[in-house]
């Protein structure tokens, strides 16, 4: 069973206000894989704190409408990111990044770009460390600073956090509630499980169909993660990965579109098809 389909019939639609953690474990090529055991600082990050509020995560939306998201994370990149602008504005489609804040201040005029093409920009961490080795101080600390190498470079902090591997911790849950965002999360990515190899192009481009759905958010990367700025240099296994994905993002969009499909910012797939006003995040700093 898909996580859309467990998410209808436990009656969450597309939306879930999280009062726990999305199951923790590790990422591979796209993909949220469960552990068997806690490891880290886990145990103690996933307390939430006493706090009132909350922040909605969402992984799609429920519709019937053919629309999707699509997403970039781990950005951005000299090896990448021009390239995927280049693809979206030859298709002239939208899309949401999701940037690394160390990347952000590398990179600024790629930034820039990104926003004046029409993309959305959203926050992926200051660090890309793992919640589920992080401290909660560390935790808030590398949200918080993500939003604001973003909001120093367009002048906002953006609404969207995506957690790095998709772990979704009670403290990073209370962290980005206080910063103000909302959690996006997806429902397609390059191999939903199957053991696609790395540079499988066809194998990944056909994952990326199958996968599809109305309302889906979908992931993609133009970036490789802590190793575009670590001192041992780029991860090579982890640049062929990516390498494949952009190989394979062409013809993506063109099935996407020949199916029917229009592409929207995350924004605007929440905003515009999910199940009506949704409360915005709120913190202890909202209580009066």
């Amino acid at each position: 069973m898909d996580r859309r389909t467990f998410l209808r019939r436990a009656g969450i639609g597309g939306a879930g206000i999280a009062a726990v953690a999305a199951p923790v474990g590790t990422y591979a090529l796209g993909q949220h894989l469960g552990s068997r055991q806690l490891s880290g600082n886990y145990s103690a990050s996933v307390k939430a704190g006493m706090i009132r509020g909350g922040v909605n995560v969402w992984w799609s939306v429920s519709t019937t409408d053919k629309v999707l998201a699509l997403t970039f994370d781990d950005g951005p990149t000299e090896q990448f990111t021009d390239e995927v602008l280049d693809v979206l504005a030859r298709y002239e489609v939208p899309a949401t990044f999701f940037l690394i804040g160390e990347l952000v201040e590398r990179r600024p005029d790629h930034v820039r770009r990104t926003v004046e093409a029409g993309h959305e920009v959203a926050n992926h961490t200051f660090d890309h460390f793992s919640a589920a080795i992080q401290s909660p101080d560390e935790v808030r600390r590398t949200i918080e600073r993500g939003a604001d190498a973003i909001a120093e470079v367009v002048g906002e902090r953006p609404r969207w956090f995506r957690p790095v591997r998709g772990e979704v911790t009670g403290q990073v849950l209370q962290a980005a509630a206080e910063v103000g965002h909302d959690v996006a999360l997806w429902s397609v990515s390059r191999d939903p499980g199957n053991g696609t190899a790395i540079d499988d192009v066809d194998g990944v481009l056909r994952n990326y169909v199958d996968g599809l759905h109305e309302g889906a958010l979908v992931i993609f990367h133009d970036g490789i993660g802590r190793s575009a700025f670590e001192l041992t240099g780029p991860d090579e296994e982890l640049v062929l990965a990516r390498r494949t994905e952009i190989d394979a993002l062409p013809g993506v969009i063109e099935r996407y579109l020949a199916e029917g499909y229009r592409f929207v910012t995350t924004t605007e797939l929440i905003d515009e098809h999910g199940p009506g006003p949704v409360g915005r995040t709120a913190s202890a700093a909202d209580e009066g």
